[in-house]
């Protein structure tokens, strides 16, 4: 018997009918009509100082109570000095910090409230509610640039609450075009389901399949992938029979819609941005596992691209540790791109990708140092990704400062943004095993090639964060 009930207007833009568990939207005929406003433009950027600003998760630490550290970008990159520490019991924020509660599992920037500060939206899965059910999960916004208020979004009731695990996954973008951020959130029990807020009591939800088993590994990414100025959102997630699946979601004028699930395999990360440099996003997943994804040994990262009618499977292209131009050798569990993320390191107008293999192994003096990890930076060109010129960054290359060890994971999340406010993207790459899952985070410069500059090299461990423990640094960064 399905524990889901019909869906029922709590959850609904006004005038807006949910048809068949998908959330299209029926009656509105907005999907024929560009943005009339100016759309909320993607930001990471709370202080306003022209640098995207780094957000380091740790929903492992204290106990899975969890923590987000925000470090704000700046001439010199991010400034650990000026960080901003962040949990559920910290003042404004909604909410009770309790073990298991995993807040930070998800995260993402975007302006919310319009003010043109970067806002952040913080997933806790793990969240129980006051009536007993456990790891119903919660969705919180702390608007900036002060983070100490916010608001918080809950699964609607008209989803089973027990073991649903809202906010696996969150997405920001202007999904109506209105000039502010609206939220995406994504939850993995009873088979998925997705809502979106677009304002306070504008909401709409669906399902993400017909079935009643969890899905896993939910990761969202929100960018525009038809061109129409309307920002659109991508879901990838492992179904319950273990395979890969990604399905996206058409923003309008009246929202988010369901469009359909893509013929390309899904995996356990994703990002946006133009990668062809044609003026629309185009997707970009990473591939871990075979298994999962029908992936090349070792792992894989595919581009899928815009179009004028959205996402094409038709057109995506894929790269490897065996495709030309790529550094190592494709081994089966060096899970290349566990992470991706996507910048332009080169302004040549074409987002590049840098992928995370955090199970590859590294030898040095003979000596195989297992799942120290590894970070590939693949350069973005007019007909997608390619391997040609692609480089390498680990803790074992040149100039790269500290040492490789077994177990690190360098690569277990990625970063690709302007912290330095050069115009360049730089990398920012986390190591969730480090110093027995103490972990810490790698940040590097691009000089003006978008080659990262090895010796540029900064950490950003407990000792300059803050973390507890064991807290996992490196498990999640955005942007």
């Amino acid at each position: 018997m399905s524990l889901r009930k019909a869906h029922r207007g709590a959850w609904l833009a006004v005038g807006a009918v949910v048809l068949g568990g998908t959330g299209v939207m029926a009656g509105t005929g907005a999907a024929a009509y560009a943005a009339d406003a100016t759309p909320a433009a993607p930001t990471a950027d709370f202080d306003r100082d022209g640098t995207a600003d780094l957000v380091v998760a740790t929903p492992r630490a204290s106990g899975s109570k969890g923590s987000v550290t925000v470090v704000p970008g700046g001439t010199g990159g991010p400034a650990a000095g000026k960080k901003k520490t962040l949990t559920q019991s910290s003042r404004g924020v909604p909410g009770v910090s309790e073990s298991g509660d995993e807040w930070g599992a998800a995260t993402a920037w975007g302006d919310i409230d319009g003010d043109g500060n970067a806002d952040l939206v913080i997933g806790a899965p793990g969240e129980d509610d006051t009536s007993g059910h456990k790891d119903r999960g919660a969705v919180t916004m702390l608007y900036g640039p002060k983070f100490t208020s916010g608001t918080d979004m809950q699964l609607s009731e008209d989803f089973a609450y027990g073991g649903a695990r809202f906010g696996s996954a969150v997405a920001v973008g202007d999904f109506d075009a209105d000039g502010k951020a609206d939220v995406f959130a994504a939850a993995t029990g009873t088979g998925g389901s997705w809502s979106a807020r677009f304002a306070a009591g504008r909401e709409t939800a669906g399902t993400v399949t017909s079935g009643d088993r969890a899905i896993a590994y939910a990761d969202a990414a929100s960018g525009d992938f038809n061109g129409d100025k309307y920002a659109d959102v991508a879901l990838t997630y492992r179904d319950a029979a273990g395979k890969g699946k990604v399905v996206w979601f058409k923003g309008t004028r009246s929202g988010l819609s369901r469009v359909s699930t893509l013929t390309a395999k899904g995996g356990r990360s994703v990002a946006a941005g133009d990668v062809t440099g044609d003026g629309r996003d185009d997707l970009v997943i990473g591939q871990p596992y075979t298994s999962e994804s029908g992936a090349h040994a070792g792992g894989q990262v595919t581009v899928v691209p815009g179009t004028s009618s959205g996402l094409s499977s038709a057109g995506a292209t894929t790269v490897h540790q065996a495709s030309p131009g790529v550094v190592g050798a494709a081994e089966a569990g060096d899970a290349l791109g566990w992470s991706v993320a996507v910048g332009d390191v080169d302004k040549d107008g074409h987002a590049d990708v840098l992928a995370g293999a955090p199970g590859e192994d590294i030898t040095r003096a003979d000596k195989s140092r297992t799942d120290a990890g590894t970070s590939l930076l693949f350069k973005g060109t007019a007909s997608g990704l390619t391997g040609a010129g692609a480089l390498a960054v680990s803790q074992d290359e040149p100039d790269v400062p500290g040492s490789t060890e077994s177990g690190d994971r360098l690569g277990s999340a990625v970063s690709l943004a302007d912290f330095d406010g050069d115009g360049r993207a730089d990398l920012a790459i986390g190591a969730d095993g480090e110093d027995e899952g103490t972990g810490t985070v790698l940040q590097l410069d691009t000089d003006a090639s978008g080659t990262p500059v090895l010796r540029s090299g900064v950490y950003y461990g407990r000792t300059q964060l803050g973390t507890p423990a064991q807290a996992h640094l490196g498990e999640s960064l955005t942007p």
